[in-house]
């Protein structure tokens, strides 16, 4: 089998920029498909690379900010139904679990913003589900809530082309994200998710062939004018590029891809200036994650 990883939307942020979209990601093995994550433009960008909803068999999401679910539910509500090679087996949603602590009304997790998802778009589903072969969409999307104690790892998937770990990584003021550890038999691939500089990522990406890794310039948000208190809070819960290079320094990692880059757009910081800052505390090869880079992991 080969494994690939393909960088479907590299942009952090929820507000569009030029040049890269929403954070997604394809692990693909032996054609199997596996997600993580599932930004604004994820389904267009899925299809643009070439890979068939038919083989999609997971989705793991880090956490549940909008930049990462936003097309969660799109990938089904578009994309099922034997029509185009869609979504007719059931396909397994990892992700965090409602936060008990927040101060609001209650917040979802994973299994209640699918739940949710099938309840607003019901009207549209039954139309679909009455008038094709399309088998039920509700029986199709196996969401899972998932608890991840601080400084444990808990297997969350396995099955015979992968084996998935989670670690909880710090991304306040949330309760709960999550960095994820794939291992195939071509290799190991690690996401940090969005998170601050965290020896978790590090345990993730032990001696991984590839590290998926957040990056956030603060020089370019102090430039632009951020108050100290949103830098203090960008730098609380991101990763600068520097500090990407000693993550994967320290892991032993044998590359690692930018990607959920913060400032998205190519014109406020190339690919050098990227490279220029994590070089400096890493030795391996880094790539400046496009939307559509496709990786090999392994050989």
């Amino acid at each position: 089998m080969t494994t690939r990883v393909v960088l479907l939307g590299t942009a952090a942020g929820p507000y569009p920029a030029p040049g890269r979209q929403g954070c997604a990601n394809a692990v693909v093995v032996g054609g199997r498909a596996y997600l993580v994550d599932a930004g604004y433009r994820t389904l267009g960008k899925y299809v643009s690379a070439g890979l068939s909803l038919r083989d999609l068999s997971a989705v793991f999401v880090t956490h549940l900010h909008s930049d990462h679910v936003a097309e969660l539910f799109t990938l089904f509500l578009l994309g099922w139904g034997p029509a185009n090679e869609g979504i007719v087996d059931p396909v397994r949603v990892y992700g965090p679990g409602p936060d008990p602590t927040d101060p609001g009304p209650p917040a979802a997790g994973t299994e209640a913003l699918v739940a949710g998802c099938l309840t607003a778009f019901g009207q549209d589903v039954a139309v679909r589900q009455r008038t094709s072969s399309r088998p039920p969409l509700a029986g199709l999307i196996h969401a899972r809530d998932l608890e991840v104690a601080p400084g444990a790892e808990l297997v969350v998937h396995e099955d015979d082309r992968v084996r998935v770990t989670a670690r909880a990584v710090p991304h306040p003021p949330l309760r709960l994200a999550l960095g994820y550890r794939f291992e195939t038999e071509d290799g190991v691939v690690a996401f940090s998710g969005d998170t601050a500089r965290s020896d978790a990522v590090g345990e993730l990406a032990a001696d991984a062939d590839l590290l998926v890794h957040e990056a956030m310039e603060p020089d370019f948000y102090r430039s632009i004018g951020y108050s100290p208190r949103l830098l203090e809070f960008l730098a609380a819960s991101h990763t600068s590029p520097a500090d990407v290079g000693r993550v994967a320094a320290a892991a032993g990692a044998r590359q690692v891809a930018l990607s959920h880059l913060g400032p998205a757009d190519p014109a406020k910081l190339s690919d050098e200036g990227w490279l220029s800052r994590v070089r400096p505390h890493y030795s391996g090869p880094v790539v400046v994650g496009h939307d559509l880079l496709d990786l090999t992991v392994g050989n």
